[in-house]
């Protein structure tokens, strides 16, 4: 209809309605790509708040997750440090010698902690992280998941070798004991309880007296208590910056 009425003025050489034609023309144009783009901002804006929420799920499930496993392992390194005194020193202290065995064998217990990064992969591996439109919450983001994997092996997957040794030298009754009455988990989960001993005679002597007696379980709980303790203090540094991180996505979403 407009091209028609646009080609009649052109004939009839009106050249004042050929313009406002023509300005008609330019003004929807432009109108329709200022629309067509609104919608496009409007979908990406809610795809971003949408990935927002997601990132602060994933960071708070870490928080959490974290903060479960610094619990546990303050536990294993009271239980390391209540075994290693006895083993240098051979008194018992205010423990009896069933708090001392199960101190030893407690602190053979490992938690693995990996974080959670789905959100962040999907982000990445759609190259959709212009969605986040604050510079410094990206960097922050790149910084924190891009060197997951190594943190996660160095710190966070240790095995120790003590554990190993203690379990291989403890008699086979006292540990089945110890994982029915003294500990609850199902790998995804796990709690240490204090447990009563068990009415069954138990040499706790002789056993307290062979781990004393074998150099490696000394040696090996030395090591893995103290690395433990170091991965908690990373564990501390880790946990403040995901709190900063939860807090600085909660305000995103609020300016999204």
């Amino acid at each position: 209809m407009l091209l028609r009425r646009i080609s009649e003025h052109v004939k009839a050489q009106n050249w004042t309605a050929v313009g406002l034609d023509f300005i008609i023309v330019v003004v929807g144009v432009f109108i329709g790509i200022q629309v067509s783009n609104w919608n496009a901002a409007r979908v990406d804006n809610a795809l971003a708040k949408t990935y927002l929420v997601r990132l602060h799920e994933d960071v708070e499930n870490d928080i959490d997750a974290l903060t479960r496993r610094m619990d546990f392992w303050d536990q294993v390194i009271d239980y390391g440090e209540i075994a290693i005194r006895y083993a240098e020193s051979g008194k018992l202290g205010e423990q009896s010698e069933w708090d001392v065995f199960v101190a030893f064998y407690q602190a053979s217990q490992i938690w693995k902690y990996s974080a959670s990064d789905p959100t962040y992969e999907e982000l990445k591996g759609g190259e959709q992280m212009a969605l986040i439109r604050d510079t410094s919450l990206r960097q922050s983001l790149v910084e924190y998941y891009e060197d997951l994997d190594r943190r996660a092996e160095d710190l966070y997957a240790l095995n120790p070798e003590y554990r190993r040794i203690v379990r291989a030298t403890t008699p086979y009754d006292v540990q089945r004991y110890i994982w029915e009455k003294c500990h609850i988990g199902d790998g995804a989960e796990q709690e240490l309880l204090d447990c009563q001993p068990p009415t069954t005679k138990m040499d706790l002597t002789s056993i307290l007296d062979g781990y004393v007696a074998d150099p490696r379980i000394l040696e090996s709980l030395r090591f893995w208590i103290i690395n433990l303790s170091i991965t908690r203090g990373q564990g501390l540094k880790e946990l403040s910056r995901l709190e900063i991180l939860a807090a600085t996505l909660r305000e995103a979403q609020g300016q999204s």
